[in-house]
């Protein structure tokens, strides 16, 4: 019975198991007649063994395909947007033969093992791509630090540089070729880093993220506290319309500073009306958690608490996509978009960053429940089965012909 055990554990560590890979999103567009159209719309992620496998798919003879390869890319760098509203990378947003993939796994490794099938890489750092000839050969184009007009460039102005770039070489390639393939991806994706062989997450910089449109920051003086809106909250009184708060005087004030007990003062204006708002943290032994938001206007106070609870571990930061919303009598103030916070941190307010974000969805969520209860089950109805056949007696008497008859009593 012990070896059945050991197989059905054995079994389920294997299941349960899983490594972290520097899974970068990758699009691919296409003009003309290709199999990028017969793939399914709605993509799982990839393995490098998968994408190696796609990108042997989509080539042939009559088929150019070519990759283009960012140092870094993201998800947000699909859904970052421009002036105009649109995403800055309008190649892919108006290719009307594409297949989005949200997660690949090391796709630079899965290029190079391309060479075990007998193709070709060829490196190119400029739009001067030549496909002629039918031998098994796939450009590569890298979009690598050297190709930026400046050193300080953001990343918005880098993205939207490179998006013309890969349309001119995207553009030359269809009016050369009948069909072509286009793939973007990148080397690594900044999320994911390795340190000491092993892959973790790396918490996002939020204040880093465009400085065009105007962003809620709040750091302390003292470094105390860091709170972060990718816009400035609005306010409804008595069911009105939301009035959008601005900022009136940039002074950042710690009202109070305990070892369980924090408040942070900040003030705006919302019509001319001078608003203050001072959030209130509170902090047990292990969590933290932000209880209220104060609201004084015109003489009076009013406590605002969040729909739902805002808080985490000790040490981690809450995060939400928003909307994040606090009410109280007739007051509603709203979040509309990323919220994130943070207080008590160690840190100096010109360092100070958000550390991790504390998990805010449910571990045993019904698909794992169903799970653990069928595998609960199944071991159950094995460990019985192996009970019952390990349970099954032979006779240890036999009937000797030229002997005494046996004879069994109703006991044996």
């Amino acid at each position: 019975m012990s070896t059945y055990l050991l197989l059905i554990l054995g079994c389920l560590l294997c299941a349960f198991s899983s490594t972290t890979g520097n899974e970068v999103p990758t699009i691919a567009i296409s003009c003309g007649n290709t199999s990028l159209i017969t793939l399914p719309i709605h993509q799982q992620p990839m393995s490098t063994a998968e994408f190696q496998k796609l990108l042997l798919s989509l080539w042939n003879k009559d088929i150019k395909v070519v990759i283009v390869l960012e140092n870094e890319l993201s998800l947000e760098d699909f859904t970052v947007k421009d002036t105009d509203g649109h995403s800055v990378l309008k190649l892919f947003e108006n290719a009307e033969n594409k297949r989005f993939f949200p997660s690949v796994d090391e796709p630079e490794k899965a290029i190079e093992m391309l060479s075990n099938n007998d193709f070709s890489v060829k490196k190119v750092y400029d739009d001067n791509i030549d496909i002629n000839g039918s031998q098994k050969m796939i450009p590569l184009v890298y979009l690598n630090e050297n190709n930026h007009n400046k050193n300080d460039e953001s990343r918005l102005s880098m993205l939207i540089r490179h998006n013309n770039y890969v349309s001119k070489i995207f553009n030359n390639l269809c009016e050369q070729y009948t069909n072509v393939v286009l793939i973007f991806s990148g080397k690594l994706n900044p999320w994911i880093s390795k340190t000491s062989r092993a892959h973790h997450l790396v918490t996002r910089h939020l204040l880093a993220v465009n400085e065009e449109s105007p962003k809620l920051k709040i750091v302390d003086p003292k470094g105390k506290s860091l709170i972060y809106s990718a816009s400035y909250p609005s306010l409804s009184i008595d069911d009105g319309p939301f009035i959008q708060l601005t900022e009136t005087v940039p002074d950042i004030f710690i009202d109070d500073s305990r070892d369980s007990l924090l408040k942070i003062t900040k003030t705006f204006a919302a019509n001319d009306t001078k608003i203050i708002l001072r959030f209130r943290f509170e902090r047990t032994t292990f969590t933290w958690e932000l209880k209220s938001i104060e609201y004084e206007s015109m003489g009076s106070n009013i406590l605002l608490f969040p729909q739902s609870s805002i808080g985490a571990q000790k040490g981690l930061s809450y995060f939400s996509e928003g909307p994040v919303i606090f009410s109280g009598n007739s007051v509603v103030l709203k979040f509309n978009d990323s919220f994130q916070v943070q207080p008590w941190l160690t840190s100096a307010p010109q360092n100070a960053k958000f550390s991790e974000p504390h998990e805010q969805d449910s571990f045993f969520t019904p698909p794992i429940l169903a799970g653990l209860f069928v595998t609960a089950l199944m071991l159950f109805i094995v460990a019985w089965g192996t009970t019952m056949i390990m349970d099954i007696k032979t006779m240890d008497r036999f009937d000797d012909p030229k002997g005494k008859t046996i004879s069994i009593n109703v006991v044996e």
